[in-house]
């Protein structure tokens, strides 16, 4: 980085370089993909109709199928002994090992205190963890135990009330709702909802109708539930123009894919260009994040239609409709924390797999990878050597972020400073490398650098230790964007660039 705080625009060799070579079927007819998918992978990869359109993620969010299901039509109390609050104590992480030891002494002095105790309850799909009563109450006299937070010590504590008749918990409970509603703690809606839901369970206790639920039940269900809302809030979508992608669908074959490896699946788009011949070998072009990519692919296929843009099959990856495919946590695991076995699946599973169907050009086909994914595009890029199979001989590293948490907190990430080790186990490099980045994005996301390289410096780094090595088959493209706006501009220029060389 100079001076300015701008990268410097290193062009290792001339467009003409890049982009020399031209489609040889002779050539080709040699080069097969060697597919090392298992029989059970075999077994679970299909061909189906074009989903996209249909929004199958929406179905995905609101899965009948959901195991949990079950307590949205239920009043459970989970009752736990003595050796169920010790096990607790021992094993939860919410305690300091002061808190452990002190909260395990007091059960062991008086452990009858604490056998045949309701700890949690769940009504209608609401879990609880307050006003829980005796699982003997008999709609009488009685007591309810009350939770409360201490915000100097961040810990939760409480307090047994007591009250002569059901009818005075009833008020008790109201007025202490009603206290949260005008403090400014709870909307009224929800107040009247938990108001509903506690008399369900003090009429079920009563009456002998509610499920008594097995110790642990209600930490299953919490994390489902927080689960769930990470991958069911606005961001559960996938992104595209639905009548640009309308106008093109009868190009778009719809793969289904399963890795043992990561224990994943994967729906894999595949797009053919206009006047496709499928005795023609084409380049393929491989688009990490399909989440984002449509409206980039209904680009590319217009700019392919007039003759702008060299005809490539376009191959979108993208996690299967029922994982939020925008969660930074899902994108992280696979491009970073498990980036081997991801490029394993992509090139020994994908690639053949499609190849045998479509017969790609390999040496010009192009692996593509932006931010997260651009890291990862990095690492397919200095690990390919590694491999029998050799898809691709072009990759395209779009704002790689080496300083994502995901990837930092790693073991071994700073391996990528030195590619890798692709220069101690190979003297040249011999493929083709587009690296991009905004000009303006390392303010995005400064807040998260914590003294790793921005996104800006991480390019400038890369370029320097490829100079250093010798490379001569790169270039830098630095667009006037920030993060991600020049995205498909990027994708555009490259495949235009392809049709004049």
């Amino acid at each position: 980085m100079n001076k300015t705080g701008k990268v410097m625009i290193v062009t290792a060799i001339t467009l003409s370089m890049l982009m020399s070579g031209c489609m040889n079927e002779d050539d080709k007819a040699s080069d097969v993909l060697i597919n090392h998918m298992t029989q059970n992978e075999l077994d679970n990869a299909v061909k189906t109709d074009f989903q996209l359109l249909d929004e199958p993620w929406q179905e995905a969010a609101n899965n009948n199928d959901d195991p949990f299901d079950i307590y949205n039509h239920m009043v459970g109390i989970e009752i736990w002994d003595h050796e169920d609050f010790i096990n607790d104590y021992n094993t939860s992480e919410y305690y300091t090992d002061e808190e452990r030891e002190e909260y395990i002494a007091e059960v062991y002095a008086e452990p009858s205190a604490y056998d045949n105790k309701i700890e949690s309850v769940i009504v209608n799909g609401q879990l609880y963890y307050n006003f829980l009563p005796s699982p003997d109450y008999d709609g009488g006299a009685g007591s309810v135990y009350i939770l409360d937070y201490d915000p100097d010590t961040e810990r939760d504590f409480g307090e047994t009330l007591e009250f002569s008749s059901y009818e005075e918990f009833k008020t008790l409970l109201r007025a202490t709702l009603d206290t949260l509603v005008s403090d400014g703690f709870r909307a009224q809606e929800t107040a009247d909802r938990d108001f509903d839901n506690y008399v369900l369970l003090m009429d079920g206790i009563i009456d002998g109708t509610v499920e008594i639920l097995e110790p642990g039940t209600a930490v299953s269900y919490r994390d489902h539930l927080r689960e769930k809302i990470a991958s069911s809030g606005d961001e559960f979508y996938w992104e595209f123009d639905e009548h640009e992608v309308e106008l093109i669908k009868d190009n778009i074959s719809e793969y289904h894919m399963y890795d043992e490896e990561l224990d994943m699946r994967f729906a894999v788009h595949v797009t053919t260009p206009p006047g496709y011949d499928p005795q023609v070998h084409y380049p393929a072009y491989v688009m990490t994040d399909a989440v984002w990519r449509f409206d980039d692919v209904a680009a590319l296929y217009n700019a392919m239609a007039t003759g702008e843009a060299e005809p490539m099959i376009m191959v979108t990856i993208g996690f299967d409709y029922d994982l939020d495919s925008w969660s930074n946590e899902l994108r992280g695991y696979i491009f970073c924390e498990r980036q081997k076995e991801f490029l394993d699946f992509i090139t020994d599973n994908m690639m053949p797999y499609l190849d045998e169907i479509y017969g790609f050009d390999h040496d010009r086909s192009i692996f593509f990878g932006h931010s997260q994914g651009g890291v990862f595009s990095h690492y397919a890029a200095f690990n390919y050597d590694l491999y029998e199979n050799r898809p691709f001989g072009r990759y395209i590293i779009a704002s790689p972020a080496f300083w994502t948490p995901f990837f930092v907190d790693c073991p071994g990430f700073t391996r990528y400073k030195n590619e890798y080790g692709y220069f101690e186990r190979n003297e040249t490099y011999p493929n083709a490398l587009f690296i991009a980045a905004g000009e303006h994005e390392d303010s995005d996301y400064e807040d998260y650098y914590n003294g790793n390289d921005s996104t800006l410096e991480g390019v400038q780094n890369l370029t320097d230790r490829l100079t250093a090595h010798g490379v001569t088959s790169f270039e830098v493209k630095m667009y006037d964007s920030h993060h991600f706006q020049y995205v498909g501009q990027l994708l555009l220029d490259y495949a235009r660039e392809m049709m004049d060389k």
